[in-house]
């Protein structure tokens, strides 16, 4: 009889609201997924880890930023929630190489040649030297093409 009550209790808890979907995610990269019913508004645990593009209603980008879990609930119309999407975001592993040196940690993506790679958990003196060159050569690509 005691198993009973916490089992009745985990089904309702189970049972109650949408039930969530797991939706896989690799760092740095776009997903596009349709929701089963027209949505009004989203809202992400915790966007440093995904993030969500609208589409229309019915058609999201989901964008995985950091490693780690968060989740998307998604409301339609009436309020009430129509999918609650537990996101789970997992960094680059295929042609990556992580250099530890001590506690400083070095990523580098080696698809043709290993070169650095800007990834959340690297060391904060070489993460914000590679973002300030990225962000240099995208405002240099931006000029030449604002100067066509």
């Amino acid at each position: 009889m005691r198993a009973f009550f916490p089992t009745l209790a985990m089904l309702f808890v189970l049972t109650s609201g949408a039930e969530a979907g797991q939706v896989w995610l690799t760092m740095d990269q776009v997903r596009p997924y349709k929701l089963e019913s027209p949505a009004l508004n989203i809202a992400v645990g915790n966007p440093a880890i995904a993030d969500v593009t609208v589409q229309d209603s019915q058609n999201i980008l989901l964008f995985g930023k950091s490693p780690g879990l968060t989740n998307i609930y998604v409301f339609d119309e009436a309020g009430e929630v129509v999918e609650n999407l537990v996101i789970r975001v997992r960094s680059q592993n295929s042609d990556m190489l992580t250099l530890h040196r001590g506690a400083s940690r070095i990523t580098y993506n080696c698809t043709s040649n290993c070169e650095p790679a800007i990834t959340v958990g690297d060391a904060p003196q070489v993460f914000d030297d590679i973002s300030a060159q990225a962000k240099k050569k995208a405002l240099q690509a931006k000029t030449a093409t604002d100067e066509n």
